[in-house]
């Protein structure tokens, strides 16, 4: 009997692969030198390594910038079990496992497919999930309503369940959420769902068929202040008093809007379905606090836009970033605002995938001018230091003000750090006068 490791990837660049585990040893970074390469500028060159010792697949964190996290928790070295989610970066994989009996070739009989089935392992689980809208083409909203009913995820249903179990339970008021946003005509599917379980982790999974065909999965363990002041928000927001459901007509036979809210505090829980009408102000004020609530903890604004769009605003940052650095010795600030729109494009296309061709001239770009600022900010520093030391105030205090305009973030380290001896300085300049 043989163990072999798979490494599904659920989010970021690569999700929906699995790729099957070497045997021995594999690294996992940024640069193409890695057997997993990730184009994500939150990883490092090197990041992880995977490998094998015994039976046992071990997780090594290769001294990484942003470092490597299981099930959460950072780790330096760890084993890993069959379930375990790796999170590097944008991205996280699941560790999957297949026992295999050896086949003597004495006793295996002859496999005959017959082309009932596709057992590629290599079929993404939400394709195989959201094939079935393809049915819509006829245009019947009853294979609408259907269509939109088989795309949930298996695990939808339970955690609606789940939901309102809870408030039943127990009388603790950390507040659990269940919300889901189907948009879907002849041509396009879009699956919005936002969970907020127990424990305060939040998650949020969206499938767009269009465009890029995206499926973008997040999810972040929530501080528990926020929790209570949400559970607070969510009592006071009329949605227990509202009813169970709101049907209308849609605009045309082909189109289907429908928003489903689940929310439970304490041993309060109530469900809301509006279909193909305009939602209640109080369901509409929850489910936009909800939506910008999930966006700010997970930073996913930019999933409001179609690919399309994201593209074009990328391409568009990308052209300015490289005029600002072409100027970078006309103007202090301009290798930082440089850094800010390679940041600002590739933040945009975090959610599209296959990557622009474009994308790898925002990584390198984005590199080039952070170690192009870290150089120039070393410099003028030392310049700094060396006028304070000789009590020189009024160059001191000259090239304390160049390096606050070469960081003019008030919230950077950096400029912090400038302002601070600048004060000092200047302290010193009107007392010497």
């Amino acid at each position: 009997m043989s163990t072999s490791f798979v490494l599904y990837f659920d989010t970021g660049i690569r999700a929906g692969e699995r790729i099957p585990f070497n045997g021995s040893v594999m690294e996992l970074g940024r640069s193409s030198q890695n057997d997993i390469t990730l184009a994500d500028v939150q990883l490092s060159r090197n990041h992880c390594r995977l490998e094998l010792r015994g039976s046992t697949l071990w997780i090594t964190d290769l001294d990484s910038a942003n470092a490597t996290f299981v099930n959460g928790r950072e780790i330096t070295s760890l084993p890993l079990s069959a379930g375990d989610r790796v999170s590097v970066g944008e991205s996280s994989f699941v560790i999957e496992v297949a026992e295999a009996a050896p086949v003597h070739a004495e006793t295996a009989a002859p496999v005959i497919d017959l082309g009932f089935e596709n057992t590629s392992e290599t079929e993404e689980p939400q394709k195989k999930n959201l094939i079935r809208p393809i049915i819509w083409s006829a245009g019947a909203i009853l294979i609408l309503v259907i269509g939109a009913t088989l795309i949930l995820d298996p695990g939808s249903a339970t955690t609606k369940k789940t939901v309102v179990a809870k408030a039943v339970a127990t009388d603790d008021r950390t507040p659990m959420i269940y919300y889901e946003k189907v948009e879907a005509t002849a041509e396009n599917v879009f699956r919005y769902e936002l969970t907020l379980s127990a424990n305060g982790m939040l998650a949020v999974k969206i499938d767009d068929l269009s465009g890029k065909n995206r499926h973008i999965r997040k999810e972040k363990k929530v501080d528990p202040a926020l929790l209570g002041e949400l559970a607070g928000e969510i009592e006071k927001s009329g949605f227990f008093g509202l009813e169970k459901s709101y049907a209308g007509f849609a605009a045309s036979p082909n189109i289907l809007n429908e928003l489903t809210l689940t929310a439970a505090v304490g041993r309060k829980a109530h469900t809301c379905r509006i279909t193909n009408r305009t939602e209640p102000e109080d369901f509409k004020v929850l489910r936009e606090r909800l939506e910008t609530f999930s966006k700010n903890e997970l930073g996913i604004w930019a999933i409001q836009f179609s690919a399309e769009k994201l593209t074009e605003l990328a391409q568009n940052q990308l052209e300015f970033a490289k005029k600002k650095f072409a100027e970078r010795d006309v103007k202090y600030g301009n290798t930082f605002e440089a850094i800010q729109a390679y940041r600002e494009a590739i933040f945009y296309l975090d959610t599209i995938n296959p990557k622009p061709d474009f994308y790898a001239d925002l990584l390198d770009g984005f590199d080039v001018s952070s170690k192009e600022l870290e150089t120039r900010y070393g410099e003028q520093s030392f310049r700094a230091d060396r006028a304070i030391n000789l009590s020189d105030w009024a160059t001191a205090a000259r090239e304390l003000k160049i390096l606050r305009e070469m960081i003019p973030d008030r919230a950077d380290e950096r400029n912090v750090t400038a302002s601070r001896k600048l004060v000092d300085v200047e302290t010193r300049l009107k007392k010497g006068k």
